[in-house]
């Protein structure tokens, strides 16, 4: 069953200034202080948290971060902060205390942001977004949405997090206090967090009392057992100091390693045209619903594409399943028409063997078309005819079958692979060919195409190339691929011709990891995240869309771990999952058309829940 935890608050979606209140007769006003005490309601707290941005203007802060890992060992880091959101302007240094030592600055001047590692010498320069110039943010108050600050959004440094205090004001849930105590030479209320499913808090908040920021926050493990996962500690603080202009400058030093700012977040669009579309051309959305509730059920559920561009839209639907989830789930694979969708699950309480299951989506049924002991995510041939899945014995063999939608023609062919490569895996099809590659230890070595009529196996190259997952176009007339160099750590995203000519370089980034990857539809665009780490050792996750020529490459989203990334089925908006954030994993949207970014809204649909491995039907 899967299981999330909170790391810590993440970026979850952008709000433009049409989507929020008027707080100018807010701001014209003096600001009235927190005024907390032990005393304080879970009410009073939560207002006082929602509206602690007025109360400062400028803010100068350091501290310590601290995660506590399962087996014992801690990371830990440092942060340094400048904060000046009326102008747009922020600087965070830090610096890994244990386990890491990279140093890291992010600044920005109000009009661009860099992202300096000092210790690899390196920047990568990024244009200040519109929709984060949003000053002293007061989020809506909308039932089930979360609004948090955009401005938090371009740092996403964990420390950074605790000024920003009206982002942890906005999940369902019930603050309770518990002493009064002294944090950074301020009063400081102690109070405990927990969401509104669970007995026992997730959260313990140590609240200034005057102006309601944090100045101290554990994090504690979701499965009930009071485990503390993470601890941030403010040391020292300083509210409305005057900084100099230079204080918000790329130091000189850097100014020659920064190019040009890498996309127009906010203000290019990626397609042109509207989102908006039939109901017919917007498919339907599937994905698992999981309750936070102990001795409730996963469930698989489905909304209409038509939510995705307006929340009037039919109802949350509750798929039938033929067995209780209670293992690791995995999104379904859909035919190309959509008629079916192929998944690989176990009805048995032990787990094994496991059955490859055909969904009829108009008749709701499902099929039984082939059991193994353990069996791969299945893949479906683009024309529709195939289902291609690796299976599993549970004692290091393995092999790769395909089988006709109708069940018949059940046959292995991998056994033309070189027995040296084995175990192999397998990346998806590339017109009547599966993509195999070996999972053997090595940069470099060969990328096979297996024929699905005989098994018939060829190499893909004439040369060795890197083993790298290569993703065919819809139209087959591209592979994109992640070309890493171990010696400089640079990822080099690249579209080629299939015959491995004319290679193009669309994106490049030093270190990190790139997963997963993309095409749009019409075989026109490429999506892909990319993970950077914090020094502590803490993800970030930046989702990019670029043509692939390699033009207008744009940064789209922002986040902490991205699981899939899925294009509507007119390629106008993309389904970004998010699978950690203060409420649970959830369903982003960006519209390519504007870059606003949403969560997924749909009558009966709650961010109570948790939803992952989503699918998008055609």
């Amino acid at each position: 069953m899967k299981r999330l935890s909170i790391l810590f608050l993440i970026f979850l979606t952008a709000c433009s200034p049409a989507s929020r209140p008027d707080h100018a007769s807010f701001f014209n006003q003096t600001p009235v202080p927190a005024n907390l005490s032990i005393d304080s309601t879970s009410e009073q707290i939560q207002r006082a948290l929602w509206e602690s941005a007025p109360r400062w203007s400028t803010l100068q802060m350091e501290g310590t971060v601290t995660w506590y890992m399962p087996d014992g060992s801690t990371q830990a880091a440092q942060e340094k902060i400048w904060l000046d959101p009326i102008n747009s302007k922020f600087k965070v240094e830090l610096t890994g205390v244990t386990n890491n030592p990279n140093r890291i600055i992010k600044l920005s001047d109000g009009v661009n942001i860099y992202d300096v590692n000092v210790t690899a010498n390196q920047v990568q320069t990024f244009p200040y977004p519109d929709f984060a110039r949003v000053g002293q943010y007061i989020p809506p108050l909308v039932e089930g949405e979360s609004y948090p600050n955009p401005i938090w959004g371009q740092i996403g440094t964990p420390l950074s997090n605790l000024a920003f205090a009206s982002d942890y004001s906005q999940a369902k849930g019930t603050f309770a206090p518990v002493a009064a105590e002294t944090v950074a030479g301020r009063e400081a209320l102690a109070a405990n967090w927990t969401f509104i499913d669970n007995s026992s808090p997730s959260l313990k908040l140590w609240i200034d009392t005057e102006i309601g920021i944090l100045l101290k926050l554990q994090q504690f493990s979701k499965d009930g057992s009071g485990r503390l996962e993470s601890e941030s500690v403010i040391d020292t603080i300083l509210f409305n100091p005057a900084f100099e202009d230079n204080l918000f400058t790329l130091p000189a030093e850097y100014q020659a390693l920064a190019p040009a700012p890498t996309s127009q977040m906010g203000s290019v669009p990626v397609v042109t045209g509207s989102g908006s579309t039939s109901a017919e051309e917007a498919g339907e959305l599937y994905f698992f619903y999981q309750p936070r509730q102990p001795g409730q059920s996963i469930q698989l559920v489905k909304v209409s594409g038509v939510c995705v561009f307006d929340a009037n839209c039919p109802p949350l639907e509750v798929i039938p399943v033929p067995f209780p989830f209670n293992f690791t789930i995995n999104a379904l694979s859909w035919s190309p028409d959509g008629k079916y969708a192929a998944f690989s699950y176990s009805d048995q309480s032990n787990g094994t063997p496991t059955k490859l299951w055909l969904f009829d989506a108009a008749a709701k049924t499902w099929t039984s078309l082939a059991q193994f002991p353990y069996i791969d995510p299945p893949f479906w041939s683009p024309d529709g005819g195939w289902i291609a899945f690796r299976t599993q014995d549970g004692l290091g063999g393995e092999d790769v079958y395909v089988v006709r939608p109708d069940g018949s023609e059940l046959k292995s062919v991998s056994t033309d692979l070189p027995v040296e490569g084995r175990p192999y895996i397998m990346d998806g099809w590339y017109t009547e060919n599966i993509i195999m590659r070996s999972a053997l230890p090595g940069s470099l070595g060969s990328i096979y195409l297996v024929r699905a009529a005989n098994g018939q196996a060829r190499p893909m190259f004439e040369t060795a190339l890197t083993k790298a997952q290569f993703i065919a176009s819809p139209d087959a007339g591209f592979l994109a691929y992640d070309e890493y160099d171990y010696n400089t750590q640079v990822h080099a995203v690249k579209v080629m011709e299939p015959d491995g000519a004319n290679a193009v370089t669309v994106a490049s980034f030093t270190g990190g990891s790139i997963y997963p990857m993309i095409w749009s539809p019409d075989s026109s665009l490429i999506a892909f995240n990319y993970y950077g780490s914090f020094t502590g050792g803490e993800p970030t996750a930046e989702v990019y869309v670029v043509t692939r020529t390699g033009k207008n490459q744009s940064l789209v989203y922002k986040g902490t771990t991205v699981g899939r990334l899925l294009f509507s089925p007119n390629g106008k908006y993309l389904l970004v999952e998010e699978t950690t954030s203060i409420s649970g994993g959830h369903l982003f949207l960006i519209n390519l058309a504007t870059l606003e970014q949403k969560i997924l809204q749909a009558p009966g649909l709650s961010t109570d829940y948790d939803w992952y491995a989503p699918s998008w039907r055609p």
